[in-house]
């Protein structure tokens, strides 16, 4: 994981982003991709999902 990441920071520098996602799909395949879609969907729900229905329910007071 931390090796696919330091790649992507090294193929960003010389290559620019977009290239450098090319390089690291074509590396990495699919799995980059649910990676990338589980990031995002843990993310969102803990932002928008958990963290307002904690407040509301008064957790945090």
């Amino acid at each position: 994981m931390f090796k696919a990441l330091h790649e992507l920071r090294a193929n960003t520098k010389d290559s620019g982003l977009k290239n450098a996602l090319k390089i690291m799909f074509k590396n990495y395949g699919w799995k980059l991709g649910v990676a990338i879609f589980l990031y995002y969907l843990i993310r969102d729900v803990t932002l928008y999902i958990i963290l307002p229905y904690l407040i509301y329910k008064g957790f945090f007071s």
